[in-house]
């Protein structure tokens, strides 16, 4: 009997039992939720952070204050199609092209369950995870960032103290820097808009080499002038830094005395606040220490008269 060798290293071990975990696009579908308490707006809140179209099927004396709320928003309620009734059964499902039901009736929660995937419906049943087809997690959000921290169902309380420890570890201006990426990646495209494999393999690899020369506080302190300063790089393939186009007093001066842009010999800048260039720093230090010292003795000098 032959024994299988180990998978090698470079590999990653298959572990079964996962949720499969995507950004599932559904900007402009048709969303049901079934029911209208404290449930039914955490679903509502998020089907209209992903702009899906929603009908919302609900007694209004059942809704919370949240969900009422948004049914008088304008910000939301041209989104939301309200039928201020119960679950009028399968008619209701018709053109819908995903399904929530929160309602505090496991018998017709498990009808309309399978009513839809009948039609093939994703649904997802609240408080029942056997009767989902997906589950809800922990979302951590910033701006164009999300996250989500997923336990399969087994341990939503627990995912939701996993969330807030990731939460507080983020930088604070992560989702500002994800924003100027989002917008350095289209005015690459405005500048090179072919879709040949070679074009965006070149514009892909620009990409990396100018993000790893940023830290997220460089990257969210990132000005305008800053970004098409960064975009010019790319017709000779130059990947500048914060420190090659950041400007202000010192590249002022450099400038005055022909030796054009600051450069910071500084490989590395970590992530929190925008670093001063260590060589900036420690020259400015130096030169402020002269600057001192001549005054001291100019001073005392002074006095000895």
């Amino acid at each position: 009997m032959s024994v299988k060798p180990p998978p090698p290293a470079e590999f990653t071990p298959i572990q079964p039992g996962a949720s499969l975990i995507i950004a599932w696009q559904i900007k402009g579908q048709r969303v049901v939720l079934i029911g209208g308490g404290a449930v039914a707006a955490g679903r509502l809140s998020a089907v209209l952070d992903a702009s899906a179209v929603v009908t919302l099927i609900s007694p209004r004396s059942g809704l919370s204050p949240e969900v009422a709320n948004r049914l008088n928003d304008p910000a939301t309620k041209e989104l939301i199609t309200y039928h201020d009734r119960t679950y009028a059964g399968k008619e209701d499902l018709e053109g819908a092209d995903m399904v929530f039901t929160a309602i505090d009736q496991a018998g017709l929660s498990s009808e309309i369950a399978v009513a839809c995937r009948a039609r093939r419906i994703p649904v997802n049943v609240a408080d029942v995870p056997p009767e989902c087809d997906f589950y809800f997690g922990s979302i951590v959000r910033r701006g164009p960032l999300q996250i989500m921290v997923s336990t399969g169902g087994k341990g939503p309380r627990i995912a939701n103290r996993v969330r807030r420890q990731i939460e507080d570890g983020l930088p604070a201006q992560v989702g500002q820097a994800i924003e100027r990426v989002g917008q350095l990646r289209m005015g690459l495209r405005r500048r090179a808009p072919q879709k040949d494999v070679e074009t965006i393999a070149k514009r892909m690899e620009w990409m990396v080499r100018v993000c790893d020369k940023w830290s997220l506080a460089e990257l969210a302190a990132m000005d305008d002038r800053m970004l098409e300063d960064v975009l010019q790089g790319w017709e000779t393939g130059t990947a500048k830094g914060y420190y090659d186009v950041r400007g202000g007093a010192w590249a002022g001066l450099m400038s005055a005395v022909g030796l054009g842009k600051v450069h910071c010999p500084a490989k590395s800048t970590p992530d929190g606040k925008p670093s001063r260039c260590p060589f900036l720093v420690g020259s400015t230090g130096f030169v402020a220490g002269l600057a001192t010292a001549a005054v001291v003795a100019a001073v005392v000098a002074r006095v000895r008269r």
